[in-house]
């Protein structure tokens, strides 16, 4: 039985679970013309079932753009740009972002900045997207080989989270999004993390519908009451700062592995940072090293890349007065932000990755 979830939280809609693509119509109506933003993926698997579920929506152009993080840049904004020009968007006009995080992080920055802005509604088509990156209204692009260098917080109009674009996913990417549900469960919901350990993410056939709207609110939760990252927010940086750094690592030597598998790889190394600056301590930092390792398989960084990581990190957002600021855990579900670290300690950790000690 379709029910999906419907939060109205003022200037932004949610609609979440199964069927919520067939009331998306509604957000739709009041404008001159509707755009679609998508990539050759979601071209070929996911605009078919755009389609049918809302037959009778007329879309004005379909823009489409190269798919991946190593195209998520200016130039691809640049493209969305001259069409939606060509095509006489307007500023009553709306942009549908139909795809994963890329889409919904360029799509939103071109939507706030056409024109001084126009509406815009994501639909992500991922698991990584229906969970994380849709959500919360950060957008925009990488930069000098930096992730996520350029953009803004801007909100879209309205979220529409169904599992049914999930059908389309190549296993890699089931597997990415795992991460950021491991993460939901290691910062804020131990009901969560219970659901997930001991878990392989190829298990959780018949639970996925439950896992994404848990997961969903609980990002929804977070960014209602710290949408601009002063505080609260932070802690979704989990895994990120160490993260976001390997996979631009990846990006830079032109390998490009899955947000997942840096964001993966960066909680192992800020788990270990949490046991040495926070509370956790024990069998729980076993616990989620074992979860991690029976999902991901450990990266080949080398000793002789951590320097060029560590460069790469000194240009994180976060960094104050040029120390590292880090989200640690203080114990299962529950994470503390703006922890001052020394550089000594995060070459430790990932010193500690690479040793790939058995936790099994």
């Amino acid at each position: 039985m379709k029910s999906p979830v419907n939060l109205d939280l003022g200037t932004i809609a949610y609609n979440i679970g199964e069927g919520a693509l067939e009331i998306a119509g509604k957000h739709f109506t009041k404008f001159s013309k509707c755009f679609l933003l998508e990539d050759e993926n979601t071209e070929r698997y996911c605009l078919p079932v755009f389609k049918k579920a809302l037959p009778n929506l007329k879309v004005h152009g379909i823009i489409r753009i190269q798919s991946g993080e190593v195209n998520k840049n200016i130039e691809q904004c640049i493209i969305v740009w001259e069409q939606l020009t060509k095509l006489k968007a307007d500023r009553d006009s709306i942009l549908i972002n139909l795809g994963g995080g890329v889409i919904s992080d360029i799509g939103g920055f071109v939507a706030a900045t056409y024109k001084r802005g126009i509406h815009f509604v994501n639909i992500p088509t991922t698991l990584l997207g229906q969970i994380d990156a849709a959500i919360g209204g950060k957008t925009g692009v990488d930069f000098m080989g930096f992730k996520n260098q350029v953009g803004l917080f801007i909100d879209p109009m309205a979220v529409v989270v169904d599992p049914i674009f999930l059908k389309t996913l190549d296993d890699i990417f089931w597997q990415s999004g795992f991460a950021e549900l491991m993460k939901y469960g290691l910062i804020m919901d131990r009901d969560l993390w219970a659901m997930l350990i001991h878990r392989n993410y190829k298990e959780l056939d018949d639970e996925w519908n439950k896992l994404i709207m848990k997961a969903a609110k609980d990002k929804i939760d977070i960014v209602r009451f710290d949408n601009s990252e002063k505080g609260i927010r932070k802690i979704l940086n989990f895994g990120h700062t160490i993260g976001h750094a390997i996979e631009t690592f990846y990006l830079k030597k032109n390998d490009a592995i899955t947000h997942g598998q840096a964001i993966a790889a960066g909680m192992i190394c800020e788990t270990w940072l949490s046991s040495q600056l926070s509370e956790l301590e024990g069998s729980p930092q076993c616990e989620i090293w074992k979860l991690i390792d029976k999902n991901f398989d450990r990266l080949d960084i080398t000793e002789e890349n951590i320097s060029e990581l560590l460069h790469i990190m000194k240009q994180d957002k976060k960094i104050r007065k040029g120390k590292f600021r880090f989200s640690l855990l203080r114990r299962l579900g529950k994470a503390i932000h703006d922890v001052e670290v020394d550089d000594s300690l995060v070459i430790e950790s990932l010193q500690f990755y690479i040793q790939k000690q058995n936790f099994s």
